[in-house]
């Protein structure tokens, strides 16, 4: 066979820092209409070629049994040769990369897609975010979004080694309870005190030049 889908399951716990996948229940609960990313992993890539294909399904049905997908290919391949536009997939929710969330629905955010610079001691074990802000967004794909654990020092932050860039609904994705102050307009903050604390919208914060 020319590809396999990866079990993004897997790959997310070799490497939990780097690769996130949506939630299991979110994996699993995914409707008619809907479209996820799968990763087709080619079993003999060609040298200087990817190592595997990113394309979106739209599913058409899932069995209430053992809760496998049918879906139809929304993607024209590159490199596999075996599979074009339109050609049905069954896939299982190991194997659902991403979800596209459509507006009506309540976990949709309308910067969802977008970028947001996270402190990488938000992402250390045991940690979380507990101060947020929401500056002029600096380029297109930016959100403006500023997340941190709330310890750290200006050393820390001015080593952008420390800094990382993530999709908005791949953090929401380790922690669903940002959803809420994700919504929150340019010029908004947030703070709580613990991972499970409430959010407590920050009235008089201002952002320094």
């Amino acid at each position: 066979m020319e590809w396999i889908l990866e079990n993004v399951e897997e790959t997310s716990l070799l490497h939990p820092e780097s690769f996130f996948i949506p939630s299991e229940h979110e994996r699993s609960s995914q409707q008619t209409g809907r479209l996820v990313r799968l990763h087709f992993v080619l079993t003999n890539p060609a040298e200087g070629g990817p190592r595997a294909e990113r394309m979106w399904v739209e599913i058409t049905g899932q069995d209430p049994v053992s809760c496998r997908y049918t879906g139809i290919l929304t993607n024209a391949p590159e490199y596999l040769k075996s599979l074009k536009l339109g050609d049905t997939v069954q896939f299982e929710p190991k194997h659902i990369a991403r979800t596209i969330l459509r507006e009506g629905d309540p976990l949709w955010l309308e910067v969802g897609e977008k970028m947001a610079l996270v402190s990488k001691k938000c992402l250390e074990p045991g940690s979380a975010v507990h101060w947020m802000y929401r500056q002029a967004p600096e380029r297109e794909q930016d959100s403006g979004w500023r997340l941190f654990a709330g310890d750290e020092d200006e050393a820390y932050l001015g080593n952008s080694n420390n800094v990382r860039l993530m999709h908005v609904y791949a953090i929401m994705d380790q922690d669903p309870s940002l959803l809420e102050p994700f919504k929150g307009e340019v010029g908004s903050a947030f703070e709580r005190e613990s991972r499970d604390g409430a959010w407590i919208r920050v009235r008089d914060w201002v952002l320094e030049e």
